[in-house]
Parts: structure tokens; sequence; C-alpha cells
């Protein structure tokens, strides 16, 4: 780390970062005291200060339960610097070493991510899990330190979710069940929902249909964030994404300084957004005298006649529900990435059908202005300019493909809840490019765990990516959550590809010594465990005549045969290669004879694997004590 001047700016910036996002002192602290603690940490030296400082700051908002994302804390914390701004994945690329050399138990999880998961557990419909959300935003935003102050990050969840349920009827609902479900006493949340329901106000909480849900629906009455002043009365007033809200005097420094961000913002669910867009849609329709009936009306034909689509220069300009003028661009870098901008949900933010919304989208994408991607069965669409964004897909994205593959391979709600829980905790340190490979490796990783049978082949064919990818996915996934995933080695797959084909006794030990001795070359593939156990074993049964049939062995070990054939021809290079510079005795290696000694190298076809064949046949020819060097090597096989 840096010199003693930078640290002190660094320390400088936190707290004016936590000041404009209304982080309490005692929250603010912890991370001063845990940013002095890292100094001495090696494998920092070359991380930037602020760097270190934002990702200690987010670890310590999660772990007091605050609803602040790294996105937030990335925005504000650039604004603080004269050189390159702060991205959030520099941010979040540093929780898997702070998190080992400071006192947290693990990455905190997200508190959105909390509430969802124990309302799931409790049984819970998704609109109560909303109304959860928008009462953590809105009483952080009322009372910082109400939230901080909390005995955890799990008893702050249960007594929110609690307090929802019992403004919504959810009578059933006990602090037994609560206290049961998160392992917290029942004194606990019965005295936190008091504080809670006291800092909000009973007339607020009884009143505002912020919190509660319709009869019929079951989704919230009302999406509107709430002002942070309830009394003010203003009518005016310009509501902000965490629910506060901005006099239309107040000036851009004065926003930013007292921006305060939630998790997600409730992200008001799909259920909620697709009952918004819905309503919008019938409301377009009885407003528009020509539009024909519903059973009749086309989508695409009613957003080119749609009004709220401007002509010329503005064609990328969408008229709201409210009759103001947005451009779409700014309405997708707006929601992104603490809400999964798909067309449902850009239509819910203009309030215009969804018909609108997309023609608007596609045209925008047309420009370049954004960018359209399909993780698995989702549609978003993506900010053209995305140097300053969280990964390239949010946790909504994954979830959903999670949900999907659930029902598709018929799984347990227990193991889709698990599954959700593993995306929540992972998805803001990894880079999310397909979603549906992330979450059918968070539904692999949850059968493991809970020794369900599900085959990886089965997951992989039900969310239409390779196999490779998942389990490439899953070694990502371990390396990330607190919990441990099972992972086999490729030495205990390959005594299970044995016993399962019923080889040689020979062949076994010949494929597991071939394992132990095989180093990785730089230009080889990074297999899967399964991949090199069925190569080894390849390997072995074919220089020992007892060839196997490739696509059983796919089969039996789940790896793909193609990725096999290489896994078995990286091996087999790095064999001979290794007996050239003298690292294996001839004598004590059997492989050498069936294969120097015979034409079945002509089953080897690839032209890297016959060149070191004919290497290693050259080295044995009366010249097995002269080892060769590695330059030497290299020279040769590029003959």
């Amino acid at each position: 780390m840096s010199s003693t001047p930078e640290r002190d700016n660094t320390e400088q910036q936190l707290a004016r970062v936590c000041e404009a996002l209304g982080i309490p002192e005692s929250t603010a602290r912890s991370a001063r005291e845990r940013f002095d603690g890292v100094r001495s940490v090696t494998v920092l030296e070359d991380k930037r200060n602020a760097a270190i400082g934002a990702a200690v700051l987010s670890l310590t908002t999660r772990e007091d339960g605050l609803p602040i994302t790294v996105a937030n804390i990335a925005d504000t914390w650039s604004k603080t610097l004269s050189d390159q701004p702060l991205d959030p994945d520099e941010i979040t690329s540093l929780f898997g070493v702070l998190t080992a050399n400071l006192d947290f138990q693990g990455t905190p999880p997200q508190p959105r991510a909390l509430i969802e998961r124990f309302g799931t557990d409790l049984g819970l419909p998704d609109g109560i899990i909303v109304v959860a959300n928008r009462i953590l935003v809105d009483v952080f935003t009322q009372d910082p330190e109400m939230i901080a102050e909390g005995t955890s990050p799990d008893g702050i969840a249960g007594s929110i979710l609690y307090l929802a349920a019992k403004l919504n009827g959810y009578d059933d609902l006990t602090e037994s069940d609560i206290s049961d479900t998160l392992g917290t006493g029942q004194f606990t949340v019965q005295n936190r929902s008091k504080k809670l329901r006291d800092a909000l106000g009973k007339e607020r909480l009884a009143n505002d249909d912020r919190y509660h849900l319709h009869p019929e629906t079951g989704v919230p009455k009302s999406n509107e964030p709430a002002p942070s002043d309830p009394g003010s009365g203003d009518p005016n007033a310009k509501a902000r994404p965490d629910g506060s809200a901005d006099s239309p005097a107040a000036t851009d420094e004065d926003a930013d300084e007292s921006t305060t961000a939630a998790d997600d913002q409730a992200s008001d669910s799909q259920t909620e957004t697709e009952a918004g867009a819905d309503e919008a849609e019938d409301a377009d329709s009885e407003d528009d005298p020509a539009a024909a009936p519903e059973d009749e009306q086309d989508d695409a034909t009613a957003a080119d006649d749609d009004e709220s689509i401007p002509d010329g220069d503005d064609a990328d300009a969408v008229v709201t529900g409210d009759g103001e003028f947005r451009d779409i661009e700014a309405v997708v870098q707006s929601l992104f990435p603490d809400e999964l901008p798909t067309t449902e949900h850009v239509a819910a933010e203009l309030d215009v059908p969804i018909a609108t919304a997309q023609s608007a989208l596609e045209s925008a994408a047309a420009d370049g202005d954004i960018d359209q991607k399909e993780a698995g069965s989702t549609v978003v669409w993506l900010p053209g300019d995305r140097s300053h964004l969280t990964p390239d897909l949010t946790e909504d994205a994954v979830q959903n493909e999670v949900d999907e593959l659930a029902e598709e391979l018929d799984l347990s709600a227990s193991l889709r809840v698990f599954a959700r829980g593993l995306v929540s905790d992972a998805v803001d340190t990894l880079s999310v490019e397909d979603a549906n490979e992330m979450a059918g490796a968070a539904v692999q990783a949850a059968s493991r765990i809970q020794d369900v049978d599900v085959e990886a082949a089965d997951i992989a064919a039900a969310g239409e990516f390779e196999v490779r990818m998942l389990h490439t996915w899953l070694d990502r996934l371990a390396e990330t959550v607190a919990v441990e995933i099972p992972r086999s080695s490729p030495e205990s797959l390959a005594e299970e590809i044995a016993a399962s084909l019923d080889l040689d006794e020979t062949v076994r030990e010949e494929g597991l010594r071939a394992l132990e001795q095989y180093e990785p070359r730089d230009d080889d593939l990074e297999y899967t465990a399964s991949e090199l156990a069925a190569g080894g074993m390849f390997f072995a049964a074919t220089v020992g005549g007892a060839p196997v049939d490739l696509d059983e062995l796919g089969s039996v070990s789940g790896a793909d045969p193609e990725y096999i054939e290489d896994a078995m021809n990286s091996i087999l290079v790095s064999l001979c290669l290794a007996l050239v510079r003298g690292e294996l005795a001839y004598e004590e290696t059997p492989w050498t004879g069936d294969l120097l000694e015979s034409d079945l190298s002509q089953d080897f076809g690839d032209i890297e694997v016959e060149k070191a064949i004919a290497l290693a046949k050259t080295h044995v020819a009366g010249r097995e004590s002269q080892a060769v060097d590695e330059a030497t090597i290299d020279v040769l096989l590029q003959e």
C-alpha cells in the first residue's frame, strides 16, 4: 500500500463518502479501523488505496445491514478523486483478500438478499418481500443508526419481514416463526419491529399505499417512493431512487451529497412490474379511440402509431404517462445496475405500454445507444457506455434463470431457494456474462450441498449450455461464497469412471499415474476435473490396448467427448516431454513400451501429439540418459 499522506487522503475521502451516503458514525468508524488494519497486507501493495477503502466500506455496510450498493459507493467515491474513477468491479475484486485478512465471517450478504431468502423460507409472497425492502430503505433514510445498531442483519431482516406481514394481515406469521427460521430471539424480533414501526410512524404505515398489497393482485398498491419527510407535503418533491425526495430547488451538489441508495430498492419484483405494465397497456387501449379491440390489437402496429414515441431528432425519447419527455438511454442508465432493464421494467418506469417501450428500446439499440443482451430467457437492455457500471447482468437475470431451471428439472422449493441464496452472495463479486451458466452452477452447487442427485448433463441441457461451462462456473462460485461446495478431484472421478466401465486394474493404475504426472503447459486448456479424469483413463486404456468407446466415456463422466480427447492429448504431450527432459525414467514408466515401441501413435492424430511422440521416440533410441532442455524442446516442436 502507499505512503502515509495518500492513506490520510483516503481516510478523508472515506469520511466524505460516509457523510454523502448517510452512513452512521458507528459504521464509518468500523470501516476506518479496518482500513487502518490492512496496511501491512502485502498482496494489497499494488492496489489503489481508494479501491481498498471503498471495498472495506462496502463490506462494513453490508455487515451492518445497510442498503448501500457497491455502485453507490463507487459513484460517490469517484467524485472525490482527481484521477481515474473507481469501477465497481475494482472494488468487488478485493472482497476475497479483505475478508481473509479482516474480522469478517466471509463476504456479508446484501440486505436485500437476506430479506428475500428469509421471506421465501417463511413462505411469504413476493409482495411482502417488496414491502419489506421498502421499509428497509425508508427506515435507513429516516434513521440510518437504527439499522446499523441492530444486533445482526439477520435480526433486522426478520423484524422487517414481520412488520411487513402484519401490515398486510398475515396474522398467522408469529414472532416464534421468525425466531425459529432465523435463529434469533423472539424478544429481539418484537423489540426491533416496534422500533421500526415507531421510526416510520403508525399513521404513515397505516395509510401509505406504498406498504400495502392490493387484495386481488397481491402486489403493492403504489409504486411511488416515499418522501424523506412525510410531513413536508411538498407536491413538487422529486423522488430519488433511494426512496427519499429532492426539492426542485435543490442543487445537483445537494442531491449528490444527500443520496442514500438501497440494494435494488426493493426492486419491486417481477410480479409487480408485469402487473404495472399490464395496467399501462389497458390504460393505453382505453385512451385511444382508434385502437382495435383488445383481442385483435397488434402490439407492433400500436407501437408504430403511438403518439408517445416522438418523431425526427427525438426518436429515442418517449412521452411518459405524465406527459414528460424521457430519453430512453437515460432511463436504461437510471435503472442499471440496481434494477434489471428489461422491457417490462422500462415500460413500468415510463408508465407506457410494453409495445411502446419495446419500439423505443429497439430504435435506441439500432442507433448504438444501448445494447440488447439475452441472458437465457431474459432479454435486457444495457447502457452503451458501461465503463463505470457493475457486472454485465444483475442479480435478477440470474435469479430468473434459477427459477427456470428449477421448474424444468422439477427441483424442490428448498433447493431453489438455496441456489438463489448462493447467487445473491456471489453476483456482486463475479462478472456475469451469461446468466444461465451461473444459474446452472448455483443449482448444481445447491444440489451437492443438500446431497440431491442432479446430473450436470441434465442441468446443462436444460440451460442450453456446455457441461464444461457448468464446471467452470462451479469453481468460480466455490471460490466466492462462504459455504463449502463439495467438489471431486480428477483422481476420485477417475476411480469412479474405472469402476463404472469395469476397467482393468492395470488401466486404472496407469490412468491415475498419468493424472499425477501431468503438468499443464501454458497453451493447454483449463480442463475441468471430469475432463481430466476421463482424459487420463482414455489415455491409459488406449496405450494399454483396451480402448473404450469415447461416447460411452463421455456419458459416464459427464464430460464432452471432444474435450476428453483434448485432455488425453494434453496429458500425452506432457508425459512425453517430461520423459525427454529426464523427469520420468523410461524403464519405470509402463506406457513408454506400449506407445513408443509400437504403432499405437497412429491412434493420436493431433499434429502436436505426433511431434511430441516422435521426439520421445528419438530420445529413447539409445539416448535416454541425455536430458533435453526446455528451449531445445520448443525449437524441435516448432520444426
